[in-house]
């Protein structure tokens, strides 16, 4: 419709505006690739290189080639040309085509005007608007290109795909056909659902790879998936997943897309050094009166700007209709689809090339989803919803049997039935299910039975709905800890309060802003981020989820009306269990391990620079710190300021975004096999569709993008943080108190590395975890909040 046109158009515009300049600068990207005689060493672009290999392009055959002013009533002229090609800045060999560094280019690179930025107050910048989107759009053409190869088919026309599907071991060629396919080791079982590829004989692993590469658009169950770039005799199209809506193909290559930028960045956790005041603009999460509204900021850049606008434009075309109508092809019931939407998945998240991640990293080098921490498998079995429990997500929902009804099935509730009382869409089942347990004399724990809500049915082993009432609980702790735990609560409400709060009343040197900055790094963009495609009606959560977005957002005032500050050991002595289950628990058995180093340690930091409540309450702009206007839930619920109460909110804090955000943002292990979880459940399906798969696993992808680590490496770009805690010289404070910082962050580093080796031991086949957990591993923790 006209909406659509609009949308269209307006789209184009933003991308693809620039006149000559971005086809110019494509025609000399790829003259350079296919001219490689004329370089002085063979180019190879990757996603490491391919920001510089640009950069380069348009250094040497800039599409602006001079920039006019006016000076004394004469006009001016500014050779761009002549300053990209100046030897004094760009070397002896300026005029050849050579890699330089980043910070070369990003500092002298005049190809887009940037400098030619306008006075404070006034709106005369000259710089080019869309540079940046111009760097974007011809990156993202270089790899495409780079990446292509011709197919073997004498008869078709030359055509050039990037898609390469992975060879296993063992597979005969004949399955393959005759064109050459790239080998990869993904198949490295450390994903949920792999297991089940593996139990396949080669040749039928070889007939499913088959399969999803070589088959024609509508003679088999991936064929609408197939890709149309090309001829059909073109078996190597690869999956396009042509079929998913628009929306959802769009939140995939913008997953994918935000890894790179965020995992390119080097060198950016310096300390901000900006005085202190609010932020330019701000993100308001309007609940309409049903809970305070809470505010995220916004940068100001024009480089944000822009971004901005992008941004609010693919919120327009999100807000669209939603239709929950799904092609037939697109769903999921037999074994042989489930194993290959697994292989589906692994392959469409398949990296290669950009930054290697730091050893401890939860990212991957090889794939846009992160590392699990445990898999399963089968995740179906009944075992495995035991491990869950026990070991898995569902340790924040346990409780003692307290029901009368269930009380005959067992002694161990975990209870995911909080989303039984919101409405969902038509075509969708009510969330909600509670999963029975009996302790058994060995101490292995065992499923009775599940009280399914939507249907008011207690359903026990080998009923009809069993498996499906299973796939119920495992969709509704994953809906719950995804939404409630970690987006609300974990981003937009401690993450948040923690980072604005500290901008905005702490000065650059503040040893309180200081040590925040270590554990907020770039949590305004994520959290913006966030909202813009989760928050909105229509947006990417809603689509994902099956509630109307009235329903959405009670579900949001839920998470934030029942949000409450307590330390983790008041968390522990809350949770209605036996004592010797909960302190078996591994969020409790090695999560207050964790706790105590973080307690310890920032008693010392804090009493170094307070040794008493009278010397808090004179530092003033701690009391204003204290008053989180941003994010009057988080307010709310802390005590009152004193020296004690500022150790436990620093402490929770810094427990909150590192070893709880991979608590509750530790899903990969449930996304990866479509028989895991989803956000949402169709009638009659114990899958999640593929468009289902495709959305959530996108989601999942933002949250494997490499960070830095709690505990450094040491490698660029994950070095050491104690130097950001350095206030001695433009802070004016006593050496020897950095003296006493340094001391007691080193004995932080020893006692988390103890207790990482301590854990490891924990989770050694036999020491009686059903599987390994290691959500609380220190050596694992990022220090922020990725997505």
């Amino acid at each position: 419709g006209d909406r659509d046109m609009v949308a269209q158009a307006m789209l184009e515009m933003f991308v693809f505006a620039g006149g000559l300049s971005v086809p110019l600068t494509i025609h000399c990207a790829v003259s350079v690739l296919f001219r490689q005689d004329l370089l002085a060493s063979p180019v190879k672009v990757d996603e490491g290189y391919v920001e510089a290999f640009v950069y380069e392009v348009t250094r040497l055959f800039p599409a602006v080639q001079g920039f006019c002013y006016w000076k004394d009533g004469q006009r001016q002229v500014l050779s761009l040309n002549a300053a990209l090609r100046d030897p004094a800045v760009w070397g002896e060999d300026a005029n050849r085509f050579t890699r330089k560094p980043l910070d070369l280019y990003r500092r002298n690179h005049v190809g887009f005007a940037s400098q030619a930025t306008s006075a404070p107050g006034t709106f005369d910048s000259k710089a080019c608007p869309g540079a940046q989107l111009t760097m974007d759009v011809v990156q993202a053409f270089v790899l495409a290109v780079s990446a292509w190869h011709p197919t073997s088919d004498p008869r078709s026309l030359v055509y050039w795909s990037p898609m390469k599907l992975p060879k296993p071991a063992g597979v005969h060629k004949k399955w393959f056909g005759d064109f050459s396919l790239e080998v990869q080791d993904w198949l490295d079982g450390d994903q949920t659902g792999e297991n089940l590829l593996r139990q396949m004989e080669p040749v039928e692993l070889g007939r499913l790879l088959h399969r999803i590469g070589m088959a024609d658009a509508n003679d088999s169950y991936l064929g609408s998936l197939m890709g149309k770039m090309g001829p059909k005799s073109d078996r190597e199209a690869g999956v396009k997943l042509a079929t998913c809506n628009s929306t959802t193909r769009l939140f995939y290559e913008l997953s994918r897309k935000r890894f790179k930028e965020l995992s390119s960045r080097a060198g950016s956790t310096e300390p901000d050094e900006s005085l202190p005041g609010p932020f330019a603009r701000y993100f308001e999460l309007n609940f309409e009166g049903a809970s305070p509204t809470i505010r995220l900021p916004v940068g100001a850049s024009l480089k944000k700007k822009i971004r901005d606008a992008v941004a609010n434009l693919m919120g327009d075309i999100l807000s669209g209709r939603l239709n929950d109508d799904l092609d037939e092809s697109m769903l999921v019931r037999t074994l042989g689809q489930r194993q290959a939407a697994i292989m589906l998945c692994q392959q469409a998240f398949v990296r290669t090339g950009g930054a290697i991640p730091p050893p401890h990293s939860n990212a991957r080098p090889d794939s846009y989803l992160p590392k699990p921490k445990c898999s399963f498998w089968d995740i179906t079995l009944d075992e495995s919803q035991a491990a869950i429990a026990r070991c898995g997500m569902g340790q924040l929902y346990l409780r003692s049997n307290d029901q009368a009804h269930l009380q005959a099935y067992g002694d161990i509730l975990c209870d995911a039935s909080a989303l039984a009382d919101f409405e969902v869409r038509p075509g969708f089942e009510r969330m909600g299910a509670i999963a029975v347990f009996r302790r058994q004399a060995s101490g292995a724990w065992s499923i009775t039975a599940v009280d399914w809500k939507h249907a008011g049915e207690l359903v026990k082993p080998g009923d009809d709905n069993w498996e499906h009432a299973k796939w119920v609980w495992r969709c509704s702790l994953v809906t719950y800890m995804t939404s409630v735990n970690h987006l609300v609560r974990t981003h937009w409400i401690v993450a948040n309060a923690l980072s604005t709060s500290a901008r905005e009343f702490l000065g650059p040197f503040h040893p309180i802003r200081r040590l925040l900055q270590v554990f907020t790094y770039n949590t305004p963009s994520i959290n913006h981020n966030s909202a813009l495609s989760l928050f909105p009606e229509s947006g990417m959560l809603q689509r994902m989820t099956s509630f109307p977005y009235s329903e959405l957002q009670r579900v949001f005032v839920h998470a934030a009306e029942t949000f409450e500050f307590k330390t983790w050991p008041q968390e522990y002595e809350a949770v209605k269990l036996p004592q010797d289950v909960k302190s078996r628990l591994p969020i409790f058995q090695d999560g207050l391990e964790v706790y105590a180093g973080f307690q310890d340690f920032m008693t010392g930091y804090v009493s170094t620079y307070y040794p008493n409540d009278e010397s808090v309450r004179l530092d003033a702009a701690l009391q204003e710190y204290w008053k989180f206007p941003c994010v009057p839930q988080y307010a709310a619920a802390l005590p009152a300021l004193s020296r004690q109460a500022l150790i436990d909110q620093l402490t929770r804090g810094a427990f909150d975004v590192t070893a709880y955000h991979e608590l509750v943002g530790y899903v990969v292990a449930y996304t990866t096999d479509p028989a895991g979880a989803a956000l949402q459940v169709r009638p009659g399906l114990d899958m999640a569709d593929l468009q289902e798969f495709l959305a959530v696993n996108s989601l999942v992808a933002g949250t494997g993008t490499p960070m830095p680590m709690l505990v450094p490496s040491g490698e660029p770009g994950d070095e050491d943080w104690l130097y950001q805690l350095d206030c001695t010289v433009k802070g004016g404070q006593d050496p020897r108190k950095f003296q006493e910082v340094s001391r007691c962050y080193r004995i932080l580093m020893e006692r988390f590395k103890q207790i990482s080796k301590t854990i490891e031991k924990r989770n050694a086949p036999g020491a009686g975890r059903e599987i390994p957990c290691a959500v609380m591993d220190p050596m694992s923790f990022e220090r922020s909040v990725s997505l």
